[in-house]
C-alpha cells in the first residue's frame, strides 16, 4: 500500500508517477528520479518502473497507512517492476529485483480521506534478494565496531560464512576478532534459519564460543540475548500482504547469498 497523498485520484501517468515518487522518497535518500510510468490510454498502464539504485534505506518505514471503508479500481499494470542495485539498508549492502505482472490496482481511502494506491491482484511476481558475503562482512564490522566503539572495544576482523541446508534453510558461522586495550577475543557465533511449508520462519541451533577470558565474558553477555532468540519463528503469511499470497520462498547461497520469493493472488 502506498499513500499517495492527495484526496483524488490522479488523472494521467504524469500525475500518478509524481505522487508515487513522493510517497516513495519518504523511504529513501536519493537525488535522480524514482519513477516511471507509461501509458498509452489511462488508467491502463504498460509499466510502472521503479528504481532505486545507489538509494539509501536509513531509516524505519513509516507504518502502512490504515484503509478505512470499501476500495475500487484505480489502475491496471501490465508490468510494475523495481530495481534497486548496489543498495544500502542500515548500512547493509544488497541488491534487489522485484516484477509483478497483470497488477490491478485499487483505490482507498485513510483516515484523512488522502487516496491509498493498493495492490489488489497481480497474476504472478517474483522478488530476489541478493548479498555478497564480503560485502555482508564489511557491514558487521562497521555496525558492530560502531556499537562497541563506546565500550572501549575495537572489532578488527570478521569472518562470515554462510551455506544453504536445504531450498529454505540456510546456516551461517560468524567469526569475531576485537580488542579492548591489549587484550584480544575470539569469538565464533553461529545460526540456522529455516522456512517450512507454511511460510514459518525459526531461529534455531544459536551457539556462542569463545576464546580469551574477555571473550568468555561477550559470551555470558550474549547469552541472555541467544536463549530469548532460540526457537524464536516469525509467520510469513502473518505480514500484511493484503490479497497478494507467497508462493515459494529458495534460498541459495555461494559467493552470493540469494533470497527469491514467489508472490500472487489467488486465481478465480
Amino acid at each position: 500500500m502506498i499513500a499517495l497523498h492527495c484526496t483524488q485520484f490522479l488523472s494521467s501517468k504524469d500525475e500518478l508517477a509524481q505522487a508515487i515518487d513522493r510517497a516513495l522518497r519518504r523511504l529513501a535518500q536519493k537525488s535522480e528520479p524514482l519513477v516511471n510510468v507509461r501509458s498509452r490510454v489511462f488508467p491502463y498502464l504498460d509499466e510502472i518502473a521503479i528504481n532505486f539504485d545507489r538509494a539509501q534505506f536509513n531509516s524505519r518505514p513509516p507504518a502502512p497507512p490504515v484503509v478505512v471503508g470499501e476500495t475500487k479500481l484505480a489502475c491496471e499494470a501490465a508490468i510494475v517492476t523495481l530495481s534497486a542495485r548496489n543498495a544500502s539498508v542500515r548500512g547493509v549492502p544488497l541488491d534487489l529485483h522485484m516484477e509483478a505482472r497483470d497488477v490491478v490496482f485499487h483505490q482507498g481511502r485513510d483516515g484523512n480521506s488522502e487516496v491509498v494506491l493498493i495492490a489488489h491482484k497481480v497474476r504472478d511476481g517474483q522478488i530476489v534478494v541478493s548479498a555478497a558475503q564480503p560485502d555482508l562482512e564489511n557491514a558487521i564490522v562497521e555496525i558492530g565496531g560502531r556499537e562497541a566503539r563506546p565500550h572501549g572495544i575495537v572489532i578488527e576482523q570478521v569472518r562470515l560464512t554462510m551455506r544453504a541446508c536445504g531450498a529454505r534453510s540456510i546456516a551461517a558461522d560468524i567469526g569475531i576478532r576485537a580488542r579492548k586495550f591489549l587484550l584480544r577475543a575470539k569469538i565464533d557465533i553461529s545460526v540456522q534459519l529455516d522456512i517450512d511449508g507454511d511460510f514459518v520462519a525459526k531461529i534455531s541451533k544459536l551457539k556462542c564460543k569463545s576464546h580469551g577470558a574477555i571473550g568468555s565474558l561477550a559470551c555470558s553477555a550474549l547469552e541472555p540475548y541467544l536463549r530469548q532468540l532460540e526457537g524464536r519463528t516469525l509467520s510469513l503469511k502473518s505480514l500484511p500482504l493484503g490479497e497478494i499470497q507467497l508462493r515459494d520462498i529458495r534460498i541459495a547461497v555461494a559467493d552470493i547469498i540469494e533470497l527469491t520469493i514467489d508472490f500472487g493472488t489467488a486465481q478465480s
